[in-house]
């Protein structure tokens, strides 16, 4: 039998993808080779080791415990591999900070203060894909994600940045066309039968839940409605004047600031879950992880204060601003 030393490197590659698609016949696409190949590279290497690396089905296959162990430390290798080899080639990705957002966290919070980020640290270059999906690190290249739930990510580090607090808004001039001059202490969540409500495909329980807080429940039986494919555009359509939105409050704090929107109700409903800076162990101790976990937590924790000091006095200023 062959030394273990003389384990082929490309046999590890090949092991690495199968085990990352779970299916030998992707795996042979990616490493061009047919799934005959794939299959005799894995066979020949479990001879070697003199154990199991996959349990087969078919072309789908799945890792033994013994086979997690592995893969996880060949991969660890092969990233090794790599990274030393960009290093020498002055191609070192230690600078290059890949992050997934969700579209409207990027859109409506993110992107308006990234500007500071890349101030302070212009030596870090960001990579940011929105996506409403989630990933699996191990399968990825992503250092870092900002997901939405309720932080309980299996095997993940995860810290709050802060909770969805939902509020509705819509165009001032809307509110004014439909109720005039009515004072916005009179306003009830009533009121919001007289407006057209505007859903989200992504967000899809958030007026029955704001409405079912506020104790207006009958208002989606008699309220029209429009619906968009994704929250951000049911925002967009509340700055359009087309109807009321139910929006997270820091989402929608500078319209409400600039006047452009306005949230009448001081019902404040504040959901369990809410967004989350995520990463795998991999990467929670690199400097650029450190240094945006650093920043946008600084970031998130500013915006909670604001929120919370326009939620406790700033109501009264809102009110005599659009009377």
């Amino acid at each position: 039998m062959r030394l273990l030393s003389q384990v082929n490197l490309n046999s590890l590659k090949i092991v690495e993808s199968a085990a990352r698609h779970r299916n030998f016949t992707r795996a042979g696409e990616e490493q061009f080779i047919t799934a005959s190949a794939v299959s005799q590279r894995v066979k020949s290497l479990e001879d070697q080791l003199r154990f199991k690396i996959f349990q087969r089905g078919g072309n789908a296959v799945s890792l033994t415990p013994e086979g997690e162990t592995y893969v996880s430390r060949v991969r660890e290798a092969l990233e090794r591999i790599v990274a030393a080899s960009m290093e020498a080639t002055g191609q070192s990705q230690a600078h290059v900070l890949k992050i997934s957002v969700l579209p409207t966290f990027a859109a409506r919070w993110l992107f308006p203060r990234l500007p500071t980020f890349q101030h302070q640290y212009p030596d870090i270059e960001m990579r940011v894909s929105t996506s409403y999906a989630t990933h699996e690190f191990a399968s990825s290249d992503f250092d870092l994600e900002i997901r939405y739930g309720d932080g309980n990510f299996a095997d993940l580090h995860a810290e709050l940045l802060f909770k969805e607090d939902l509020t509705p808004v819509c165009s001032r001039k809307l509110f004014h066309e439909v109720l005039g001059d009515k004072p916005l202490s009179k306003v009830t969540p009533d009121d919001l039968r007289h407006f057209t409500l505007l859903h989200s495909d992504t967000c899809t329980h958030n007026w029955q839940s704001w409405l079912g807080f506020a104790g207006a429940s009958f208002v989606l039986g008699e309220a029209k409605s429009i619906y968009f494919d994704s929250c951000m555009m049911s925002y967009e359509a509340a700055n359009a004047g087309m109807g009321f939105a139910v929006a997270n409050r820091a989402y929608m704090a500078s319209d409400i600031r600039a006047e452009r929107l306005v949230a009448p109700f001081a019902v404040h409903h504040p959901n369990s879950a809410g967004w989350y800076f995520v990463t795998p162990d991999t990467a929670h101790a690199a400097r650029k992880v450190v240094l945006f976990r650093q920043w946008v937590m600084a970031e998130a924790a500013l915006t909670q204060a604001q929120l919370d000091l326009e939620i406790s006095g700033g109501l009264a200023a809102a009110r005599a601003a659009i009377a």
